[in-house]
């Protein structure tokens, strides 16, 4: 079974931090980005790691539709007082858990610099030390809460695919976050693929682009394969896959690379950020 193989995620000091952040974003919809999050972490989980997953699209949150999940409560319910970071918190299995935004809510969307520090706090004090691993499903696109959280990350993950509609806004947002941001290192991954070598082509179209026209750095971190059977996993609401999740190891084996220790912390990185 591909999620009992051992993964060599490490840090490049030697030294496992006690939480680790990832951050997965898109230029655009539709590239599978909320299908490898989820995976992603399942993988994580069967390789003996406790994740959260949390869904930063405020207000349109798709991982408990996708799960097939229906929380009894989200973020709104923390914002309102009707409850604690930690009855907002959904398990999927033992140490395997996901927090979810709503969806259709306006008022998480428009919410206060006060209120989102508030939110932030808690969630360090709940995360950190209990979970390996944070991962962030963020909005598609330049959206500013996007920008923070990836160029926060100790693992920014952009997802394209071969359509030059996503290729263009990948590069889009790398551009952006590399020139408000001064992100410079991030991996691409490329979904939909027929085979590696046009993954690869894809990649190089970006660092070409890349390299002439910011000091962006893509790191090639893989590529996963077309499978069609997907569709009718999200249909059914069961996203996990042996075949993607076959894929997906490959990709994070490679993701210790750029993993770094930092002066700062995650939270301390983001809340600076949307000070801005």
């Amino acid at each position: 079974m591909m999620e009992k193989q051992a993964l060599s995620l490490k840090i490049l000091e030697g030294k496992e931090r006690s939480t680790g952040y990832i951050s997965v974003a898109s230029g655009k919809g539709g590239v599978g980005k909320t299908i490898i999050t989820i995976n992603m972490g399942r993988i994580l989980y069967s390789n003996g790691k406790r994740v959260l997953l949390i869904d930063g699209d405020l207000g349109l949150s798709n991982i408990h539709l996708m799960l097939g999940i229906t929380p009894p409560k989200n973020l709104y319910h923390f914002f309102s007082g009707d409850a604690g970071i930690e009855d907002i918190v959904v398990p999927i299995e033992d140490g395997f858990d996901f927090i979810s935004s709503g969806s259709g809510i306006r008022e998480l969307v428009n919410m206060s610099f006060g209120k989102l520090k508030t939110l932030l706090f808690r969630l360090q004090e709940f995360s950190e030390g209990r979970y390996d691993w944070v991962i962030f499903d963020t909005p598609p696109g330049i959206h500013s809460d996007t920008l923070a959280i990836v160029s926060s990350s100790q693992i920014p993950i952009v997802i394209t695919t071969p359509e030059p509609t996503a290729i263009a806004d990948a590069y889009g947002l790398v551009k952006v976050m590399n020139s408000s941001e001064g992100l410079k290192e991030f991996f691409l991954v490329v979904n939909k693929v027929s085979n590696e070598y046009e993954g690869k082509k894809v990649y190089e179209s970006i660092k070409v682009v890349c390299e002439r026209y910011t000091t962006g750095e893509p790191k090639y971190a893989g590529s996963i394969r077309y499978y069609p059977n997907l569709i009718k996993r999200i249909i059914s609401q069961n996203p996990l896959d042996n075949n993607l999740m076959e894929d997906l190891t490959q990709i994070l084996t490679s993701l210790y690379l750029i993993q770094r220790t930092s002066k700062e912390s995650f939270w301390e990185r983001l809340l600076a950020k949307l000070r801005k």
